[in-house]
């Protein structure tokens, strides 16, 4: 491993860590990622695309905003794309994850997305070994570097789905997270398809349709922006295209389950850290700026 330089919250407490995938996986996976909690933790994840999760230490507890009794998923779990909060907590462990692109979704896990959305679902064998027997290989590895590898491994070598919307899906990952799209007009033209099958492209690889994608990359660019500068007024920090704070402020309960006063009144370190690595990752091995959505060459961040 290259360089290393460590994202802590609470560095005595909560280490989380953030590698690119081999590179022939890179358009399918966006990241692989550590959470490892010394001790209880909790926060609200906010809307993201499809994970594949793996709790390899430890019991990961996760619920939405509501306050319904929180569940305990397997400890090798599907994560649909999601357009809502998911609060989680442990008293302490490890968990490794697997950021899915849309390509990535289309590639590796096939099935409508949209059937997925907002779901989470024991991992079977759509990677070929089942979820479990992943599980077991990555808690008897011996650290990172060779978790990531195993990963690795398995991607490349698993069963091939071929899906004529893979491209298509790519272009519209790529317009969205441009934060130059506008309408669903703009995107179709943008991409070259007709609204139908873009329609189509969108709830198949993405989970939901084109204009609900739009609204929740805006209220993530605007999640990213009141992060980094939250010493200024609201007003001054949302996205232009919605009309008004109050416009902004329903949206913000809708994707989160709360006001923004009453989710900027809680700590947020381990999320703050997870789009901060996740940011920095991207910028390194990308070239670009990604929206934080889950979260180096070979580095560690």
């Amino acid at each position: 491993m290259a360089s290393i330089q460590t994202i802590s919250a609470q560095r005595d407490a909560v280490d989380i860590r953030v590698y690119a995938p081999d590179e022939s996986l890179r358009p399918l996976v966006s990241s692989y990622y550590f959470l490892e909690s010394m001790g209880p933790l909790a926060d609200f994840a906010p809307p993201e695309q499809a994970n594949i999760r793996f709790a390899i230490e430890g019991v990961w507890r996760l619920g939405g905003s509501d306050g319904k009794e929180p569940i305990k998923p397997s400890n090798a779990s599907l994560f649909g794309p999601s357009d809502r909060a998911r609060r989680f907590a442990t008293d302490g462990g490890l968990l490794m994850g697997v950021g899915l692109t849309a390509r990535g979704w289309l590639t590796l896990i096939g099935g409508h997305a949209s059937d997925f959305a907002n779901l989470i679902l024991p991992l079977g064998r759509q990677l070929g070994p089942s979820g479990l027997e992943i599980l077991g290989r990555l808690a008897h590895a011996s650290g990172d570097s060779e978790r990531v590898a195993i990963l690795d491994a398995i991607l490349r070598d698993r069963p091939a789905r071929q899906n004529a919307y893979c491209a298509i899906a790519a272009q519209v990952q790529d317009a969205i997270q441009s934060g130059r799209i506008e309408d669903v007009a703009d995107l179709a033209e943008t991409v070259g398809v007709e609204h139908r099958r873009l329609l189509r492209v969108c709830t198949s690889a993405f989970g939901f349709p084109p204009v609900r994608l739009l609204r929740r990359q805006r209220f993530l660019r605007t999640l990213n922006r009141m992060r980094d500068r939250r010493d200024q007024p609201i007003g001054k920090l949302i996205d232009p295209s919605y009309y008004d704070q109050a416009h902004f402020n329903r949206e913000f309960k809708a994707y989160m389950g709360m006001t923004p006063r009453a989710y900027f009144g809680m700590p947020h370190e381990i999320v703050d850290r997870v789009m901060e690595a996740n940011d920095g990752a991207s910028d390194r091995w990308r070239g670009d700026r990604r929206e934080p959505s889950q979260a180096m060459g070979r580095e560690r961040y």
